[in-house]
């Protein structure tokens, strides 16, 4: 009985091998890089070509834009640092007991107002 199971076993696996041999032959046989198989394709080959040199174009040109887009936020963000730095230091600066210190220092002759200022429309 285990005889006759290991004979099906071997006969399954020859006829799946000889029908993989048989189909392998086939393609073989085949001949796709022929002329006729171009001339009757061309159009199709030629589109998928074109689409593919398409893909390609587009891919490079998008890799090239998040790259600059990269350096663009980059730069922005060095800029806003920047600006940040001198607007706290135009702040500092130009706070009145600041200014008041650096007009002693230069030894400007000039002394603060007593009255508010007062519109002259009115």
């Amino acid at each position: 009985m285990e005889n006759k199971d290991t004979n099906e076993k071997k006969s399954i696996l020859d006829t799946f091998l000889e029908s993989g041999l048989n189909d392998l032959k086939t393609f073989s046989e085949i001949e796709f890089l022929s002329k006729d198989f171009f001339l009757k394709n061309i159009k199709t080959i030629g589109t998928i070509l074109l689409l593919i040199l398409i893909s390609t174009s587009n891919r490079y040109t998008c890799q090239k834009q998040l790259a600059e887009i990269e350096k663009l936020k980059k730069e922005l963000k060095d800029t806003r640092f920047e600006a940040l730095t001198r607007s706290s230091e135009l702040i500092g600066i130009s706070r009145p007991s600041q200014v008041k210190a650096l007009i002693k220092r230069q030894g400007i002759e000039i002394t603060e107002a007593d009255k508010p200022a007062y519109n002259l429309n009115e």
